[in-house]
């Protein structure tokens, strides 16, 4: 009875696990078949393959435009949110800050409010500004969204350093900044880097900010909702397939770039 019980316990949560990694995969499952279809609409699944539908979004100027404001947007708000996010933690990590939880807690606090909230805030500054449909307005707002992963995981690099090497190198006769960009930057730069990618996804696949602060000029996640409630085309499933072969391929360079980070201060 016990051993019954005991292999029961087991395999219920291994089930359990892997129904839940079904269930987020279906829509993967479901995508990408369809993006290879030459079948004129929406069709799984697909009675006819080829590459109809990616040629048709590599052709079309107005998906090449968003696509590319969307990079471009995502670049300038990853080196921003890089940026103040990486200097943020290290006045945070190594100076004596008043009511340090706090001002941890409203640094990250981007996390838990709702992006529509932001988007209002900035929409209204905007305005009043006259910068709304702007590439680099939209690029700060989603720095500020960015941000809080940066100091996460910039954080979380800079707390497994070891500072004995730093010291030797205070004691070497070094100043504090050439100590630290000699004997911690270069333990630090793998987990810099692994935010930097993460940050620019952030901001890249990001729908509702855009929406509020951009007219004129479109982002991709603006053109494929644009897409879907205007004509539904299997065009968005070669874009939908595009999006999640980068966006996977980029997270899978941000865990490496982490894990190297910390097997670098591991050694």
């Amino acid at each position: 009875m016990r051993k019954g019980m005991g292999k029961l316990s087991r395999f219920l949560p291994a089930a359990y696990f892997w129904l839940v990694i079904l269930y987020l995969l279906f829509p993967i499952v479901i995508v990408l078949p369809i993006s290879f279809s030459n079948n004129p609409f929406l069709r799984f699944p697909p009675s006819n393959f080829g590459v109809l539908w990616y040629e048709t979004y590599f052709s079309d100027p107005v998906w090449v435009a968003a696509t590319v404001l969307s990079f471009k947007v995502a670049l300038t708000a990853s080196l921003l949110a890089t940026v103040i996010g990486t200097m943020a933690v290290l006045v945070l990590e190594r100076r004596q800050v008043p009511l340090k939880a706090a001002v941890t807690y409203f640094i990250t606090s981007p996390i838990i409010i709702p992006h529509i909230f932001i988007a209002l805030g900035v929409f209204i500054l905007a305005v009043r500004l006259g910068l709304e449909d702007n590439a680099l307005t939209l690029a700060g707002a989603h720095a500020t969204i960015a941000i809080p992963f940066v100091v996460l995981i910039v954080g979380a690099a800079h707390r497994q350093l070891d500072p004995t090497f730093e010291r030797a190198a205070r004691v070497l006769g070094a100043g504090p900044v050439r100590a630290f960009f000699s004997a911690a930057f270069p333990s630090l730069l793998p987990g810099i880097a692994a935010a930097a990618v993460f940050a620019f996804f952030v901001s890249f696949d990001e729908l509702i900010i855009a929406e509020f602060l951009m007219g004129e000029q479109e982002t991709l996640p603006m053109r494929i909702w644009a897409d879907l409630r205007l004509e539904l085309r299997p065009t968005i499933a070669a874009v939908s397939s595009l999006l999640i072969t980068i966006t996977t391929l980029g997270m899978a360079l941000s865990e490496i770039l982490r894990r190297r980070g910390a097997n670098l201060n591991d050694d």
